[in-house]
């Protein structure tokens, strides 16, 4: 909520992922807290805590719910051992669910902004994670299909993207993250297809409509 100073920002993340650490990477947090909880790690650098949590099967996590048979988002971490106690009175609720949001924008790395809405800039920035391995996303925007899809193979990312037509691209990059990127096998800053900008103080690449096929390095 942008409620901390600036200069507390980094030491306040730094609390919020010891205490997950703390907690074994399990989920500890309720229906106000967890929508918001992979983002705000992710954006304070703590990209690889985030899938900590998005791939635990341990009680309480969304890989416990998967792995015990929930084909929907129950009330409570622990539904299946609750069926006959009326405090579990729902096997569809919304806010654990939320997830799929950070998954979509983050994971997939395709989200939008308000400064130009309804994806006519489509703001990119994927995070790339080996235990997940690969991933593929489709969305039909009102302009045409956005896709992003990728597969880790050893140290590299490979990451297919689709622009539909009348939209633009916009991937942030600073300079050092920058030259993990490559385009077509290239550097990017060789590429002929895509433009180097800064756009409010922040360094990235105007990619115009079309496909695109990344390579990226992980660690």
């Amino acid at each position: 909520m942008n409620l901390v100073p600036d200069a507390l920002r980094a030491k306040a993340a730094q609390k919020l992922a010891d205490k997950i650490e703390a907690n074994h990477g399990l989920l500890a947090t309720g229906f106000l807290g967890t929508p918001y909880l992979l983002e705000e790690l992710t954006k304070s650098g703590h990209a690889m805590l985030a899938y900590k949590l998005l791939l635990n099967t341990e009680y309480p996590s969304w890989g416990y719910l998967v792995g015990h048979g929930a084909t929907t988002m129950w009330e409570r971490w622990n539904g299946d051992q609750m069926k006959a106690d009326p405090s579990m009175n729902s096997y569809n609720h919304y806010a654990y669910g939320a997830v799929a949001d950070w998954i979509y924008r983050y994971a997939a790395g395709v989200d939008t902004t308000p400064l130009d809405a309804g994806f006519h800039t489509v703001v990119l920035h994927p995070v790339f994670d080996a235990r997940l391995g690969s991933l593929r996303f489709d969305y039909a925007s009102s302009y045409g299909p956005i896709h992003s899809d990728w597969t880790i193979k050893g140290t590299e990312a490979e990451w297919h993207l689709t622009i539909p037509a009348n939209t633009t691209g916009w991937l942030g990059l600073s300079a050092g993250d920058a030259v993990k990127y490559k385009l077509d096998g290239g550097p990017l800053t060789q590429s002929k297809t895509i433009k180097a900008v800064t756009r409010d103080g922040q360094s990235g690449y105007e990619l115009v409509a079309g496909s695109y096929s990344f390579q990226v390095g992980v660690e």
